[in-house]
């Protein structure tokens, strides 16, 4: 609920700077009007040298993208720090940690939403993230049950098709992170529909190999509980690109 109120303050923040003629986030947003009539927002974004808009938009993804990932190293090695030091740390510092995390994934997922349309993506944005608690929720629900044992035996297999849609990119192109852009754009949504069914069935499985503190004596700690939560998260965060590669713009 974070994630989705951080991303709606996002974007009413570049609506209020781009009303104002103020850059905001280093970046200037232009007001323009979708065919319905309604306020649509498109980051001014040059591919001219030496203009004032030069890539800012790449600029911004790539900040994004470093701290992000900066916090999610700083998050493991908090929940390494027991096994490797002799002690814990206290609970709010990889917890905080994890927050940081996720809030620096906000300003990517909303300059993406801002770059198809705001009025309508946002929309998908808040039910995929709903989805994502019914996912987790269900797995709750179903935990021990032979649908999560069948599940678990799926996955791997399904999983597949998505390890080779990226390996390739590798293997031909040298690219390890991110969408292959050497396919067409048909084959892109298609698998990425393909990960919109993936993922909310892995969200759904990891919910129930969830246990409460208290009920698993090797998992009885508050780091476990967090390095859980962070693995949900990312699983949500693929769900929510995937969903916006189908619309056109991930």
């Amino acid at each position: 609920m974070l994630l989705i109120s951080s991303v709606v303050a996002f974007i009413h923040r570049c609506r209020l700077s781009a009303k104002k003629g103020e850059m905001f986030f280093y970046i200037e947003f232009k007001e323009t009007y979708d065919e319905k009539g309604r306020l649509d927002l498109v980051p001014i974004d040059s591919n001219v040298e030496d203009t004032e808009g030069y890539e800012r938009i790449y600029e911004a993804y790539g900040f994004c993208f470093g701290m992000f990932f900066l916090f999610f190293l700083f998050t493991m090695i908090s929940l390494a720090w027991s096994e490797n030091v002799g002690y814990e740390l206290p609970t709010f510092i990889p917890f905080s940690l994890m927050l940081i995390t996720g809030l620096w994934i906000a300003p990517i997922i909303s300059l993406l939403i801002l770059e198809v349309n705001e009025n309508d993506v946002l929309k998908i944005f808040v039910l995929t993230i709903l989805g994502s608690f019914v996912s987790v929720s269900t797995g709750i629900s179903l935990s021990g049950s032979i649908y999560m044992d069948i599940l678990g035996l799926l996955l791997p297999p399904l999983f597949l098709p998505l390890l080779i849609y990226h390996l390739q990119s590798l293997i031909f192109w040298g690219i390890a992170i991110g969408t292959p852009w050497n396919v067409k754009p048909m084959v892109r949504k298609v698998m990425a529909c393909y990960g919109m069914i993936w993922f909310p069935l892995l969200l759904t499985y990891q919910g129930s190999l969830i246990t409460g503190l208290g009920l698993n004596e090797f998992k009885n700690t508050w780091a476990n509980a967090i390095e859980v939560a962070m693995l949900l998260f990312i699983t949500t965060v693929e769900i929510i690109f995937r969903a916006l590669e189908v619309i056109g713009n991930a």
